[in-house]
């Protein structure tokens, strides 16, 4: 049996000095790539687009859908205006994602969501994001190396993720938005213990789920976390 390809949504930047001052550039952090790989997937990098017809190529051609992370997304499309607090969005990433995220789940392809792309999920869903956390207690932008567990994670039992990790995980944080209201159709299935909710997955979908934290940094320090890449590696196993 073939590999499942994955499919990873890049971001982009404008390059700066040289011959190639201007320059618009697509990328991801090798960790989605390395992550992937180890699960037993083959990772395909899917680069910005705007139209329709290729989006849906796009999905037509993997197995599943990985949403990285990245920026902010664009208040306007969960119906509020920018506040206090917000950092950079990138419009053509938000629109080329939300189709993703549709297409993937209407044709019954599994998606991962990793902190940004947890978010983006329950956008794409019709949920909300709270802009920019101040209620908050507990530590979620560490300035620790990637690897660090920095705070606890608190799971639903009958979670998919419980039945990965238990009752409570130790995860990283690099975030200063979250999920604020949740989409229908999804549910909440873990939260830091100061309240913020740090996952989520779909109520009726073969694999869909959002988590905050960067697993994907933490692969080789606390191999557990393999085992979320691999559950959904093996969600999209080829026909």
């Amino acid at each position: 049996m073939a590999k499942p390809l994955i499919g990873i949504t890049t971001s982009l930047f404008l390059t700066e000095g040289g011959i190639m001052n201007g320059t618009k550039r697509q990328f991801v952090s090798d960790a989605y790539i390395q992550a992937v790989l180890c699960a037993g997937g083959v990772p395909v990098l899917l680069p910005i687009i705007a139209e329709q017809a290729a989006i849906v190529e796009q999905i037509a051609a993997v197995d599943g859908l990985l949403l990285s992370g990245g920026g902010d997304i664009q208040p306007q499309i969960f119906g509020e205006e920018p506040m206090r607090g917000l950092g950079t969005v990138l419009p053509e990433r938000d629109t080329h994602e939300l189709e993703l995220v549709k297409l993937a789940l209407a044709s019954g392809k599994p998606v991962l969501g990793i902190c940004r792309g947890c978010q983006l999920l329950n956008v794409a869903l019709g949920g909300s994001i709270d802009q920019h956390l101040t209620e908050a207690t507990v530590q979620h932008d560490q300035q620790s190396p990637g690897d660090y567990a920095g705070h606890t994670v608190i799971l639903e039992h009958d979670s998919r993720l419980a039945g990965i990790w238990g009752d409570t995980v130790m995860t990283n944080s690099f975030h200063h938005q979250a999920i604020k209201a949740v989409a229908p159709g999804l549910w909440i299935t873990a939260r830091a213990k100061d309240g913020v909710i740090e996952a989520v997955e779909h109520e009726t979908a073969p694999f869909a789920v959002g988590v905050q934290w960067h697993p994907e940094l933490m692969i080789y320090k606390n191999p557990a976390m393999l085992a979320l890449f691999t559950a959904f590696v093996n969600t999209a196993n080829r026909k």
